[in-house]
């Protein structure tokens, strides 16, 4: 601590110093000046000038000096509020003498029956009010229970059901204004004994009734589940009570003491009851803090979210001295509306009571912050306050019912989140690991922003400080609104592509080709893209305007730097355009099953230069699209898919017809594969004769992705009906020629002239079949070789 004040002590003499340096410059430059001008002067003339320079510049910098003006000022300052303290003091016992002689006055000589007189018709006059608004009540009290009968389903049903709650009573204040001024200029002319008294008291008695209604909506004291603000009922009596008050109290004695005042109440005897409201106004404030200092210290201590840390804990330690700081900044405000009121007869109420109510405003706006920052970053538990206080619900209510209400709020989790596997390991994003970082720097805003406020409104001008707050506060703003957008932009496309996702599907190993994919989703995927570029360079452009640097060189600096980007990086110019033309094209979308540049994959993703493929196998193709030349899409429309069959040359053709015939009424009967075929299965008769079987033909047509699941049931039943009907399929038979002199053996001829023939051929047929196999197996691969 010592070493931290020495460096301040330091810093503000260095700062002094150099301030005393620039000036004693400035002296001598303008000495200097004055030698070059009177260079033709004589020597000793030139020297009684600048001595005199010199005692006038040093006088001058002494008397001038903001220090020496100060001090001057506020000797100045307390000399006369000493005079004026003494004075007000003095009117003690002149209080009775003067309250009596304004009372007199406002009798107008007719006696205290007439003031009472006054006063009853008054009161008549605000009861009839009261009445009309009784009346008008009751047609409306019903919608008004049905508002607050039930708990509302979300945040934003409770700000909806309070808005039109608070509209009603405002219709409700309009008829009763409306129902005492129509009265009073019906039955009362402008120079009767009410026109002074309805003048000076019904606009705080509006005034008053408008404040309920606000607060009401804003504590609403008497409905606990439709309370705003984050606090209990405690906590909501003691703020609704206490400033009520205040304004009850505030209003009508500020406005009878103007009224004694006007009616011969001398200045000294004004201003010492008014000073003393001043006090009494400073207790209350005073008082509703103490009352509430435990929940306060609660809000501007660490919440559960925070993270245990050398940091938290001593800002922990200073945020404990609130209630200390803010008794002192009260009753600093409160000398200082008392100086300006017995010093220069200034009415500073407005200020005072706006200096006051900043203090619980700004508490509200951290509140909302912070509620606004656990929305984002998913602490769901901490979003309503019928959760947090569960004392304020009903003894009888189910409590987990409110689960449904801390999810309203919440953006949508991102659809790749969803189905990416082992979500839930994957490191926490970097706006929820920095939220006590953010929180800290919002309270600072706010708090900054309150105090430069604050002393606008006593005309204490910070020309710096106010800058400060603008830029920083329109930073922050940017970024909260460019967060707003992108949040509402992204949950709408991410729903988008969640209501185009398939709900089923075949697992990505198990599938030659994709099913078709959807436009929409490829084309908002790369929405999102832009639509985050586009936040992100006005933000970054706002800021950097906000802070005072001109953009205006940036952008012209950027136009040229991209012309040159351009031409040195025409291959990536020509990926960008050629994927532009993809896309027009609708040559292939997410989810496609596509072959180009010799691979084949399912389309996984697409960027602004080039495309991710994925092999069934699970490899992963990356390939530009400059260098993609033609495109075969095996998603789009539907699959014609063909079967082949072998069989025995003595089967019946007919008869299989049949049987496919069958197969496929069945299969169109089927509640899993018929919504899947678009035709049906057909026979094609005999497509090829082999050496060593017929091959025959079975097709039919389905959506892409689809034909697997029918393949699997039609090889499936072909068997099965093939089996029970005898047909049997064909196997591959190879026909192997022996040379002249095996047969010759074999028909009978001497053996005598082929020693070890039975050996021997044996031998030649083993080969023989062997070099046919092998034939036969090569034959066979070269087939299924894709032709160029």
């Amino acid at each position: 601590m010592k070493n931290i004040n020495l460096r301040m002590i330091l810093t503000v003499f260095l700062l002094l110093f150099a301030a005393t340096l620039s000036t004693a410059f400035g002296t001598r430059t303008h000495a200097a000046g004055l030698i070059d001008d009177a260079a033709d002067k004589p020597s000793t003339a030139l020297v009684q000038d600048l001595k005199k320079i010199s005692k006038a510049e040093t006088k001058t910098l002494f008397e001038e000096s903001y220090f020496h003006r100060f001090i001057q000022r506020a000797k100045n300052s307390l000399s006369i509020f000493g005079q004026r303290i003494t004075f007000v003091a003095s009117k003690y016992s002149e209080i009775p003498a003067e309250l009596a002689t304004a009372l007199n006055h406002l009798k107008g000589g007719k006696g205290s029956g007439h003031l009472v007189k006054i006063m009853l018709l008054f009161m008549l006059l605000i009861a009839v009010g009261f009445g009309a608004e009784r009346l008008f009540n009751i047609f409306i009290n019903k919608h008004k229970q049905q508002l607050q009968s039930t708990i509302p389903d979300s945040f934003l049903q409770l700000i909806a059901r309070l808005s039109a709650r608070t509209a009603l009573d405002l219709i409700s204040l309009t008829v009763f204004a409306l129902t005492i001024v129509g009265i009073y200029l019906l039955f009362y002319p402008a120079q009767s004994p009410l026109h002074e008294l309805a003048m000076i008291y019904l606009p705080p008695i509006l005034i008053m009734r408008l404040a309920f209604i606000l607060l009401s909506a804003l504590y609403s004291p008497a409905a606990p589940h439709m309370r705003v603000a984050p606090q209990n009922c405690m906590s909501a009596a003691t703020y609704f009570i206490g400033f009520m008050t205040f304004i009850i109290v505030s209003l009508f004695a500020a406005k009878t003491l103007l009224l004694l005042r006007s009616h011969g109440m001398s200045e000294g005897v004004f201003l010492l009851l008014y000073a003393h409201l001043g006090l009494f106004q400073f207790f209350i404030l005073l008082a509703i803090l103490w009352m509430d200092r435990a929940r306060i210290t609660r809000l501007v201590m660490k919440t559960p979210t925070d993270a245990e840390s050398p940091s938290s804990s001593s800002g922990n330690k200073i945020n404990r001295l609130w209630f200390p700081l803010a008794c002192a900044g009260l009753l600093g405000f409160e000398l200082l509306w008392q100086v300006n009121l017995i010093l220069y007869q200034k009415d500073l109420v407005l200020p005072l009571l706006l200096t006051i109510l900043s203090i619980p405003f700004g508490l509200l706006l951290f509140s909302i912050g912070n509620r606004l920052l656990l929305i984002a970053s998913g602490h769901t538990e901490l979003l309503d306050p019928r959760i947090v206080n569960q004392d304020i619900l009903p003894k009888d209510m189910d409590i987990s019912a409110l689960s449904a209400i801390a999810k309203v709020a919440l953006p949508p989790e991102p659809v790749s989140a969803r189905h990416a596997d082992g979500a839930s390991d994957q490191k926490e994003p970097l706006f929820v690991r920095n939220l006590p970082l953010i929180r800290n720097l919002m309270g600072i805003l706010i708090a900054c922003a309150l105090f430069v406020w604050v002393m606008n409104l006593w005309g204490l001008d910070l020309p710096l400080g106010r800058s400060v707050v603008q830029s920083a506060a329109s930073i922050f703003a940017t970024l909260l609104l460019a967060y707003v957008v992108w949040e509402i932009c992204r949950t709408i496309i991410d729903r988008k592509l969640e209501e185009d996702r398939p709900q089923s599907g075949q697992e990505m190993e198990d599938m030659e080709e994709g099913a078709e994919g959807s436009r929409k989703g490829t084309l908002l995927t790369l929405l999102r893209k832009v639509i985050l570029i586009l936040i992100g360079l006005v933000v970054i452009l706002t800021t950097l305007s906000a802070v005072g640097i001109n953009i205006g060189p940036l952008l012209a600096g950027a136009g040229i730097l991209g012309l040159a980007v351009g031409f040195g990086s025409q291959t990536l110019v020509r990926d960008i355009l050629s994927g532009v033309f993809f896309l027009m094209d609708d040559a292939f979308r997410v989810g496609d099953y596509i072959e180009t540049a010799g691979t084949k994959g399912m389309v996984e993703h697409i960027s602004m230069r080039s495309l991710r493929l994925r092999h069934p196998r699970g490899m992963v193709y990356t390939i530009p699209f400059g260098d993609m030349g033609s495109v075969q899409n095996f998603s789009r429309d539907y699959i014609i898919t063909k079967l082949d069959v072998r069989v025995r040359y003595d089967v019946d053709i007919e008869k299989i017809r049949k049987i496919v015939k069958k197969i496929s009424k069945e299969l169109e009967k089927d509640e899993e594969t018929g919504p899947l075929l678009l035709s049906k299965i057909k026979s094609q008769g005999v497509r090829e004769m082999d050496d060593s079987a017929m091959i025959l033909r079975v097709k039919y047509k389905t959506k892409p992705g689809d034909q697997f699941v029918v393949r699997r049931e039609v090889y499936a039943r072909i068997q099965e009906r093939f089996r029970t009907q005898g047909i049997e399929f064909a196997h591959r038979n190879v026909t192997v020629y022996l040379p002249s002199e095996v047969n010759g053996a074999e028909d009978g001829g001497n053996p005598a002239e082929y020693p070890d023939s039975g050996s021997n051929l044996e031998k030649q047929m083993i080969k023989a079949g062997a070099a046919a196999a092998v034939a036969a197996s090569q034959a066979e691969e070269a087939a299924k070789m894709p032709t160029k």
